[in-house]
């Protein structure tokens, strides 16, 4: 049982370096491929798009995930740990933040063709996805604490 949760632990900690990585990458490729997502609408590009489409989906499904661990975590507790209580709620706001972060590049690409510096936007944007990526890094953190235990 103890080497099938080492490996366990293992693909989950691989996997949240994976989404960690991936988020990482949307945040830099948005601005260097702004032309494409936000003023060639109409087709996806099969090399700045659908890549950062592609992280933003394995971001929301890595919230997704991790919320639901961080849950069972919590509930099987004797002892439920207020910073488990708090990194699942940090988990929640950054599922919550995805569908905002949706909202706001759908805003950008509207203004981007009138205004190309919608400055508010971008900001509000990347506190969000930089939000999301703190929470990544505590579950990257968990889990690799977690495996070299195990």
């Amino acid at each position: 049982m103890g080497a099938n949760t080492r490996n366990i632990y293992g693909v989950s900690l691989a996997l949240a370096i994976i989404c960690t990585l991936f988020l990482l990458y949307a945040m830099v490729a948005i601005p260097i491929f702004r032309e494409q997502v936000f003023l060639e609408r109409g087709t996806i590009s099969a090399g700045g798009e659908m890549s950062i489409l592609v992280a933003f989906l394995f971001a929301l499904l890595f919230n997704i995930v991790s919320i639901l661990w961080m849950w069972s975590r919590v509930r099987t507790s004797q002892l439920a740990n207020k910073g488990d209580q708090g990194i699942m709620a940090l988990g929640v706001l950054s599922l919550v933040l995805s569908v905002g972060e949706k909202m706001l590049v759908d805003e950008i690409s509207r203004e981007y063709s009138l205004a190309p510096e919608a400055l508010g936007e971008w900001i509000l944007l990347y506190v969000c996805l930089a939000i999301q990526f703190c929470y990544n890094v505590v579950i990257v953190r968990i889990l690799s604490s977690a495996y070299r235990v195990r």
